[in-house]
């Protein structure tokens, strides 16, 4: 699978709930950046599948709540990752979510 990353990736392990209209999940995310996120699980979803992620992260008082459409997982044919899981990309994400997310994720960058 080629490169398509828009954005520089930070490696960091925080909790993640997400939803779809049938059904509630609880995992993990193993990395964050400026666009998306990859979530740890052996029940990838569809991609093209529409989810609302819920997630905290340092430095902020209250969890980001945000739609995400499933990009990619490691099922398909020629992703070579060691984690089971999928690539999830943030949608309509207001100008105060972007913003918390971009200085939460160059704070991170940092540490």
């Amino acid at each position: 699978m080629e490169e398509k990353r828009k954005y520089h990736r930070v490696e960091y392990v925080f909790k993640v709930d997400y939803r779809t209209p049938e059904a509630l999940f609880n995992e993990f995310a193993e990395n964050i950046s400026e666009g998306g996120l990859f979530i740890k699980t052996s029940n990838p979803l569809p991609v093209g599948t529409e989810i609302t992620i819920e997630f905290l992260l340092p430095l902020l008082n209250e969890p980001i709540r945000v739609k995400g459409r499933v990009e990619w997982h490691t099922e398909m044919p020629g992703v070579r990752k060691s984690t089971p899981g999928m690539g999830v990309s943030f949608q309509g994400l207001t100008p105060k979510d972007k913003e918390k997310i971009n200085r939460i994720v160059r704070a991170l960058r940092q540490v």
